[in-house]
């Protein structure tokens, strides 16, 4: 089984909700397995764009987010 990321899991491991579901989104993330977790192209644009409009940090600092 295949699985995918959702733009919401890495706006919580990213901290714009908020530090409470930070911790817990990225033990979820942790335990994914490798092999079998993707992250959609379409995530990818939808969290550059949460990061610059709702958590207000630049493009610059959007992008390295992205590239981790």
């Amino acid at each position: 089984m295949r699985l995918a990321l959702d733009t919401n899991v890495l706006a919580y491991a990213e901290g714009v909700n908020g530090a409470a579901m930070q911790g817990p989104a990225l033990d979820v993330i942790s335990r994914l397995p490798a092999r079998e977790s993707f992250l959609p192209v379409q995530v990818l644009g939808e969290l550059f764009n949460l990061l610059i409009r709702k958590g207000g940090r630049s493009g610059r600092k959007a992008q390295s987010a992205l590239l981790i």
